[in-house]
């Protein structure tokens, strides 16, 4: 009887290595009693030929009436397969469980990226729409929806945006956002004037409205009225605009220190291995601690994907270099030029507004304990003109 290829995978396969002195009458009566055989070779008193399972019983009879000894040397088949997996229970059952970790895992949104927003307060309020919406970590892939209809929900939960765009690949959505641009600030139509923010002197006025009550090389005090808005006494009062740019000083005390630490490699490592499930990370390989402390890490991680579809598993490899700390001594006229750069560094974050530094003066200098101790003069100039409300006239 001749079988398929797959009723041989159904029923299962064997190979027989045929040893006696009627090797080739045994094979002939075998066929005469339609037994299928298949990679049939006979030499001498051997033999070897491969038959389905199925026919076993009878290929025994006829081989034991002609006196041919024969051993199974190969086993192919579902029925051996399955012999081979239930005697590893434990390992078919955890290789079950692993796909369907894969599968339920590639199945939930993992990560949540949200693009074009560069304010951390856009970007918490397009994830809390997208979270008020349905569309968070953990999220089940199937319960999303249209995206077109998620991304016109976000923008109407985030009214300080203008579009919204929403791209799901694999485990990862990616929310595109537009912010809305603010509108042009309408400038005050109050009466008002332009006064000294602080003490400084004056260097230049570019006034457009208004009427200039100060000039160049021109000592003024806060609040010192700069640019009034009363053209003339008893005139008409407008919106004084314009720049009183002014030399302003600045006082700041800076500390270098004269010994420098700096790190190094030493070329020492060691590797570890970890297998990346979502936001989990689990170490597989490199369980030896280094035995050296201070260390730098680097690593690598797998893009695992099918087409478009970024697979939840990955692999990271982490090396740590073994680091070292050395002392480096810095000359003092280093130390001075970088206690200027600091001081110049200090007063950038006390100007509101742009500003240019026009010379630096070292008021106190000492060195105590390895440290450049400096109080530091910096001259800079700025605008320092801020609107005012126009006083009342005093009545005499």
């Amino acid at each position: 009887m001749k079988y398929s290829p797959v009723a041989y995978a159904l029923y299962g396969e064997v190979t027989l290595r045929m040893r006696g002195r009627d090797v080739s009458g045994c094979i002939v009566q075998l066929q005469q009693h339609g037994i299928s055989l298949r990679s049939v070779r006979v030499h001498r008193e051997t033999g070897q030929c491969r038959i389905c399972l199925k026919d076993f019983d009878e290929v025994y009879r006829v081989c034991r009436a002609h006196r041919v000894r024969f051993r199974i040397e190969q086993r192919q088949g579902l029925p051996f397969w399955r012999k081979r997996v239930w005697k590893r229970k434990m390992f078919a059952l955890c290789a079950l469980l692993f796909v369907c970790i894969i599968y339920g895992m590639s199945s939930i949104i993992w990560r949540v990226d949200v693009l074009g927003v560069e304010d951390q307060d856009g970007v918490a309020q397009i994830r809390d729409a997208a979270k008020s919406v349905g569309l968070y970590v953990g999220q089940q892939r199937s319960k999303l929806g249209d995206p077109f209809v998620l991304q016109e929900k976000i923008l109407a939960k985030a009214p300080d945006f203008v579009w919204v765009g929403l791209r799901t690949s694999g485990s990862v959505a990616t929310i595109q956002a537009l912010q809305k641009v603010e509108g042009t600030k309408k400038s005050s139509t109050t009466p008002h004037d332009i006064v000294a923010a602080e003490p400084a002197v004056i260097r230049s006025v570019a006034a457009t409205r208004g009427r200039v009550l100060v000039k160049a090389n021109q000592y003024v005090y806060p609040g010192q009225v700069l640019i009034s808005g009363t053209l003339a006494d008893g005139q008409k009062q407008v919106p004084a605009s314009g720049d009183v740019f002014a030399e302003v000083w600045y006082t700041s005390k800076v500390s270098v220190p004269l010994k420098v630490i700096k790190s190094g490699l030493t070329g020492e490592s060691v590797t570890r291995d970890y297998l990346l499930l979502g936001n989990w990370r689990i170490r597989v390989w490199g369980f030896k601690e280094p035995h050296f402390a201070a260390s730098y890490e680097r690593d690598s991680t797998t893009e695992w994907s099918v087409h478009r579809f970024v697979l939840p598993v990955q692999v990271q490899h982490v090396r740590l270099y073994q680091a070292t700390q050395s002392a480096e001594q810095q000359s003092l006229q280093n130390a001075k030029q970088k206690a200027l750069q600091l001081a110049s560094a200090d007063v950038q974050t006390k100007v509101k507004s742009d500003a240019t530094v026009l010379g630096q003066s070292v008021l106190h200098e000492q060195v105590s304990h390895g440290t450049l101790y400096e109080t530091v003069l910096t001259r800079v100039e700025q605008n320092i003109g801020v609107a005012a409300a126009i006083p009342a006239p005093q009545e005499p």
